[in-house]
């Protein structure tokens, strides 16, 4: 990416503090809540970045794996788990993943803007940047809601 490339510039504009404030919501939360299976608080977190691990991929024949720390988690909404990743953990995993995200914007140019993603031919990477931000912002609000809803201090909107 250059400077000429005016497109890919906003959109890292939206996509950084977006997933700035994805940090943040880990940042915020009480331990004793974080481990709270009851509100899955930190899955929708993990969920969220899981996503853009998988569709900010350079490679179509890429390796996807679910890092589970060693413990008995899933990044699935409707799936139990018997343990939780650390906000240590989770942290670290959230910039591992920026890390592949600012990849992604690396390689971009306005002109490829509209070209396919690898993994489909019908999804542009225009696609992939908005439906990230708008997928990793919906579960932004919704880990607000919970610590709103039970008198906790929220994410803040950057």
């Amino acid at each position: 990416m250059n400077m000429s490339d005016k497109m890919v510039t906003v959109f890292r504009r939206q996509f950084d503090p977006t997933v700035e404030m994805l940090k943040n919501l880990i940042e915020v939360c009480p331990d004793h809540f974080w481990k709270d299976a009851k509100h899955k608080y930190w899955k929708h977190i993990f969920h969220a970045t899981t996503s853009m691990k998988f569709w900010f991929r350079q490679q179509k024949d890429e390796e996807f794996t679910i890092p589970d720390f060693g413990k008995d988690i899933t990044e699935d909404l409707d799936k139990e788990c018997s343990d939780y990743p650390t906000k240590e953990e989770m942290t670290e995993y959230v910039e591992e993943i920026m890390s592949v995200a600012r990849n992604f914007f690396t390689e971009l140019t306005d002109g490829r803007l509209l070209e396919p993603c690898v993994l489909y031919e019908e999804i542009t990477k225009t696609d992939v940047i908005l439906m990230q931000i708008r997928h990793v912002q919906h579960h932004i609000g919704y880990c607000n809601s919970i610590l709103n809803s039970n008198h906790l201090q929220t994410a803040k909107w950057l």
